[in-house]
């Protein structure tokens, strides 16, 4: 599943797209963790533009402020990397991965090739992007007025901008033309981040593991590049995984939530999950 910015259809509809499938599946909740910076990137960059979705969806002042608020968090992420560069080289990485699999036994090869233009297409797409990611607002005094509030506590309040006021007043279509504008680029490099990470999380092999008293650690072959962790969890469990990673192994702390009131403690039993280590 695919993270996707709303769009408006030919009969200019609000389209809602379907989001990422980090969260829940199938009756589990799934806890992640990047393994290098990366993806660390490009998963934030996920989680970040499918709250700006959420929000949007919604007609609201609050819910415009939230979408705003999210556009801002998206920009401050990606002021001081090369996005663009970063996504083309994990493109270009996975092609030549990819193609050492053509001598595979059992490979689809009509699949694997599709996979391939696809991430062709894509590199030739951010190829032809002209300008950083902060380009529809660099510069615009409306957006850095709101911005630079946006860090102090209640800042954006009426009386601080008045111009932000105003506009949170107008329609709903004014004010998500508005945002959409302002966050085109993010849409046009979010096929490329979905496809990533997608192809990521497919490339793992869940595995039923238990962890005794709470605790469970694994090397890992270094041999291998290793990109994501993944445990899936029922989502009645009373606990919650806390992931510690390094080059060489993992561990795993299952902490009882309890009523998240007090601190969390390690559970002192054992723990059934659900192991995926990802690679490609």
């Amino acid at each position: 599943m695919f993270v996707h910015f709303g769009r408006r259809s030919e009969n200019n509809e609000y389209v809602v797209h379907t989001p990422p499938a980090a969260a829940s599946v199938k009756g589990s909740i799934i806890y992640e963790q990047p393994l290098h910076e990366r993806m660390r990137l490009f998963m934030r960059l996920e989680v970040l533009m499918h709250r700006f979705d959420h929000s949007l969806q919604h007609d609201s002042g609050p819910d415009t402020h939230g979408s705003l608020l999210t556009l801002i968090e998206m920009v401050n992420l990606t002021n001081r990397v090369d996005v663009k560069r970063e996504l083309m080289k994990e493109l270009e990485r996975q092609i030549t991965n990819l193609n050492r699999l053509s001598t595979e036994p059992g490979v689809d090869q009509r699949r694997l090739n599709t996979v391939i233009d696809k991430h062709r297409r894509l590199i030739d797409g951010i190829h032809a992007l002209n300008g950083q990611l902060d380009q529809q607002v660099k510069g615009n005094d409306f957006f850095n007025s709101i911005r630079q509030r946006a860090a102090i506590p209640g800042g954006t309040c009426d009386f601080d901008l008045p111009a932000y006021h105003y506009w949170l007043a107008r329609s709903t279509g004014e004010r998500r033309q508005l945002l959409l504008e302002w966050a085109q680029p993010f849409a046009d490099i979010q096929e490329s981040v979905s496809v990533i990470l997608q192809l990521i999380r497919d490339a793992g092999a869940p595995r039923p593991m238990t962890a005794s008293r709470g605790f469970y650690e694994q090397g890992m072959d270094t041999g291998l590049p290793w990109q994501m962790i993944r445990i899936a969890l029922p989502l009645n469990a009373p606990c919650y995984p806390e992931i510690s990673a390094g080059r060489q192994r993992f561990s795993v702390r299952f902490l009882r939530a309890g009523d998240l009131k007090t601190r969390s403690i390690q559970c002192d039993e054992e723990i059934p999950f659900t192991l995926c280590c990802c690679a490609l």
